[in-house]
């Protein structure tokens, strides 16, 4: 629930967009047998990833952000400001014990995660 309110209505970069995406990647997952292939860490990263991978996506790419001059692209000096806002954002809902499903995993995993 907490991902789906960082989603915005915006025309396509929404939670529907998320959920698209997700199953595509669980399909994928299973049509070419990445369990075979990949961790269950890394598999689960995979699939987490797939969910934020647009969160609080503003509805403007990153040509316009920069070109804009807008907050994103000063924040990250203009390089992959949306990218890194939706990181950021992942990663402040992962902060909260509530919502943290990383929580247990060692400081080298979730080093990894982050990378």
């Amino acid at each position: 629930l907490c991902v789906q309110e960082n989603y915005r209505n915006n025309p396509f970069h929404n939670f529907r967009h998320c959920f698209c995406v997700t199953q595509m990647m669980y399909g994928m997952i299973h049509l070419c047998k990445l369990w075979e292939r990949m961790t269950t860490e890394d598999l689960g990263i995979l699939l987490t990833a797939a969910v934020c991978h647009d969160l609080d996506h503003p509805g403007y790419n990153n040509t316009y952000q920069i070109n804009a001059r807008t907050e994103l692209a000063i924040r990250y000096n203009d390089i992959s400001p949306l990218e890194n806002h939706h990181c950021a954002v992942a990663f402040q809902i992962l902060s909260n014990p509530e919502t943290n499903i990383f929580a247990y995993v060692d400081k080298d995993t979730f080093k990894r995660i982050r990378a």
